[in-house]
């Protein structure tokens, strides 16, 4: 037996993912390649390959100089690493990308990064070696400032290699703004493409600009005399000037980006926005940009955001990546802490997730990068420590409710599975799951429950009850389903068998009037639900957005033109209360205020909310930013206009949303409560007073 333990605890230390690795110094810069991993410290160039194991190590300090190296970028077509640094006034080097102890080339006295400790960007462009940084060697006399470089790779380019010199000048952009902070940028293969976004900086204004130049131009001019750019705006809440971080998502058709914009105001819970632009066609100039020679330098041109999915306290670092439809984020914050986001086609965010928390606040670098073999990982950096995090979680869920539930694309239910995985899994992703059925959250889940259903009347005494689980398979699954009333079967058994993901029950109209459980079975899975049933055509209520809302959650028709509850008309996808009832928006119900908004962690009861059209309301939704389950409180006390709740105690300080229940489960409105410690009183004023006395004593508190 003891072996037998022993046997099971080595087979799941073999099995643990988050490797871990603490470095002697704070971490400068790392990079990914296909096939090894380059980490940058104070005085040492790391070779590691992708599950953190160092191979091979470099010196980068001098005995009579300090070099600081602050460029490193993979040449994978080349199969070298790029490196430069400061020592010699300025120096680069060509390495082995297999290994970085073998020098290919090296050249001194071009200083191609930054003397300071400031952002810049680099990567291959095309052929060349494309550098975005500020003019240290600016002269105060100076108007125009280098902005952007185009450096040889090769001897054979011109000027050879390690050169900036083109046909006739330099290969750069210029800027009559010298305070610019590059951010971030990247190359597109096809068409080739660079894009390069910055911070710029003037005595009246900061803004977040995108540079575009075609990389496939054969010359270097050429490729800089391609410049188009914009001035990229966030958002219409608040201004938030400031880029931290972006990523660009795969896409098939055009360029999405994510970039992360900051007010810079760090006591703001919502300081920081993470927004989503098509940058695919970026054309026209922004003022004070341009190729060099070229005057003048172009006028404004404007990016608004496609979607505003997610805001926070302190973003700092973003990636993602596609999985079909799905575009999922992942957000580091300065706290600490790897979120996980889904999206939608339509950008709708679903629920965030925190993948991991550090013990301390210590802040991650704005460069996050996956795990290339499988993208099932990602390298993130806090201070001195490299962490690769799982960013699959699937094995978590027990259930195929649960599984569903979650809202992950990656995530579905493995049925009959025999994986050979150390750890038995049944909620996995689609690699692990092979030779049988894998069923699946279908592309519009964020907007729709698990079970929909609708009624249609076959005659005047007989209703079919249309029932639609929202699930998608790989396969061909063993599916069913029963309805019962109090313990008995309602169907009359006219129906055909029910085929993935719908089935159908016929019965009689007297049938009708109480709850029915519907029980659907796929394979060895159970799902009970309780459907409330209605007889369509007397459905009533004061309010006609309320009318809707019970009428299409009833698996009813609502007739637009008659504004009546009708049964349906044959079999076919059930309308969204979203769409049926989006003409009756202004009798949805609003919040004006909450008295108070202001709570201790204990809570508080008998909270008055003011608003309108508060009489369909049920209950109230309070949630966190990082809580996918959300508190709810009954309401009582309930009026047109107010309505009275208990606010439940948190077990965290902090400012949470509230907003207003109706039948359909959907929330309106979007008021705030900020929870914070128990008032604590520091005296009583006076401290001796008469039995009766119309002097009000003063009590002192403070929150």
């Amino acid at each position: 037996m003891r072996r037998y333990l022993l046997g099971i605890l080595v087979l799941l230390k073999d099995c643990i993912c988050g490797d871990v690795v603490n470095f002697d110094g704070d971490i400068k810069d790392f990079v990914v390649g296909n096939s090894k991993l380059f980490v940058l410290t104070e005085h040492l160039l790391h070779q590691m390959s992708h599950d953190l194991n160092e191979e091979k190590r470099k010196d980068i300090t001098n005995a009579t100089h300090h070099n600081r190296v602050n460029i490193l970028v993979p040449f994978e077509a080349n199969g070298t690493l790029i490196t430069c640094g400061t020592f010699e006034d300025g120096y680069c080097e060509v390495l082995n990308i297999s290994d970085i102890t073998d020098r290919i080339h090296y050249e001194s006295n071009i200083l191609v990064g930054l003397r300071q400790n400031q952002k810049y960007v680099a990567f291959i462009a095309g052929k060349y070696f494309l550098v975005g940084k500020m003019d240290e060697d600016a002269k105060p006399q100076d108007t125009m400032y280098s902005v952007v470089s185009l450096w040889s790779t090769s001897e054979s380019q011109p000027g050879g290699i390690f050169s900036r010199s083109a046909e006739g000048s330099d290969a750069t952009i210029q800027s009559t703004v010298r305070d610019v902070e590059f951010v971030d940028g990247f190359q597109r293969v096809s068409p080739s493409e660079s894009y390069l976004f910055l911070n710029a900086k003037t005595d009246s204004e900061r803004k977040v600009l995108v540079l575009r130049m075609n990389s496939s131009k054969g010359k270097k001019t050429e490729i800089i005399k391609s410049l188009q750019a914009a001035t990229i705006r966030c958002c219409s809440d608040k201004v938030r000037p400031v880029l931290v971080a972006s990523t660009v998502i795969p896409s098939v058709n055009g360029v999405i980006w994510a970039g992360a914009f900051s007010a810079q105001n760090q006591q703001d819970p919502e300081n920081s926005a993470l927004a989503l632009y098509d940058i695919s066609n970026v054309q026209g100039q922004v003022k004070g940009f341009c190729a060099i020679g070229e005057k003048p330098c172009g006028s404004e041109s404007e990016l608004q955001p496609l979607s505003v999915v997610f805001k926070y306290s302190s973003i700092s670092a973003v990636a993602a990546t596609r999985n079909g439809s799905w575009i999922v984020l992942f957000l580091g914050t300065s706290d600490g802490q790897l979120i996980k986001l889904v999206l939608d086609e339509k950008f709708t965010p679903g629920c965030p997730t925190v993948l991991f928390k550090s013990d301390d606040e210590r802040a991650e670098l704005p460069r996050m990068h996956f795990v290339p073999v499988d993208f099932k990982h990602i390298y993130i950096v806090l201070k001195k420590q490299l962490r690769r995090v799982s960013i699959v979680q699937c094995d978590k869920y027990s259930t195929l409710k649960d599984c569903r539930a979650a809202l992950d694309p990656v995530c579905g239910w493995c049925v009959n599975t025999h994986s050979s995985a150390c750890l038995y899994q049944v909620c996995s992703t689609q690699d692990e799951c092979s030779d049988t059925s894998w069923v699946s959250i279908p592309k519009n889940s964020l907007q729709t429950q698990l079970f929909s259903f609708q009624m249609t009347e076959n005659s005047t005494i007989k209703i079919t009850l249309h029932l639609a689980s929202n699930l998608e398979s790989t396969g061909n699954p063993a599916f069913s389903c029963t309805f019962t009333k109090e313990s008995v079967n309602l169907c009359d058994g006219s129906d055909p068998p029910a085929v993935f993901p719908n089935c159908s029950c016929s019965f009689f109209d007297e049938m009708l009037y109480t709850g029915v459980s519907a029980t659907v079975t796929i394979e060895d899975q159970k799902i009970t639900e309780m459907l409330t049933l209605r007889n369509c055509s007397r459905i009533t209520e004061n309010s006609s957005y309320t009318q809707c809302v019970r009428c299409i959650s009833s698996g009813c028709h609502w007739s637009s033109s008659s504004q009546h509850c009708e049964w349906t008309h044959g079999s076919g996808p059930q309308l969204h209360i979203q769409s049926a009832c989006k003409y009756l928006l202004s009798e949805m119900p609003e919040i004006l205020s909450l008295e108070p908004n202001k709570v201790s962690f204990r809570g508080r009861k008998n909270v008055l909310l003011r608003g309108r059209n508060l009489e369909s309301v049920t209950k109230i939704r309070i949630r966190g930013d990082l809580e996918c389950i959300p508190k709810e409180s009954p309401v009582f006390d309930r009026s047109s206009d107010t309505l009275r709740f208990h606010i439940p105690p948190s077990g965290t300080k902090g400012t949470v949303k509230v907003c207003v229940v109706t039948p359909d489960d959907r929330c309106h409105g979007n008021s705030t409560i900020t929870y914070s410690s128990q008032p604590s009183c520091t005296g009583i004023q006076p401290t001796v007073t008469w039995s009766r006395s119309d002097i009000s004593d003063q009590l002192s508190c403070s929150w």
